[in-house]
């Protein structure tokens, strides 16, 4: 999922550049898959700490993270949404991880719709 999500960002925005994708491939080692994501971590941080995005509070990649989350500078935002993934774009060189981090947990809620909400608007029936 991570792949298909940069993909996603790269294709709209034309730009992913800051950004990296690393899947947990469920038939690693628990072990194996904890080094290889905390050394993506390592190798993308530039010395300000790293935003990291995971699919699922309590799935294997948000636990592997926040089982790294006192050894490396990061926050960790769980339960990504393609605006989420846009916005983290745009702000990257904006602000500071922590605000970067609150900022898009925010817009990621404001980003959840229900369509048929648009639609009975959009028809005079709400």
């Amino acid at each position: 999922m991570a792949h298909e999500f940069l993909a996603a960002a790269k294709f709209i925005t034309g730009n992913a550049d800051g950004l990296s994708a690393v899947a947990v491939d469920h038939n690693v080692d628990p072990a194996e898959a904890r080094a290889i994501v905390k050394e993506a971590i390592r190798a993308a941080d530039e010395g300000n700490g790293v935003l990291v995005v995971t699919d699922l509070y309590g799935g294997t990649p948000s636990n592997i993270c926040i089982s790294l989350q006192d050894e490396l500078q990061m926050e960790i935002i769980a339960g990504v949404n393609l605006p989420m993934l846009l916005k983290a774009i745009a702000l990257q060189k904006n602000c500071d991880l922590h605000t970067m981090a609150r900022k898009l947990r925010d817009y990621g809620r404001e980003n959840i719709h229900l369509a048929s909400d648009f639609l009975n608007i959009k028809n005079g029936h709400g």
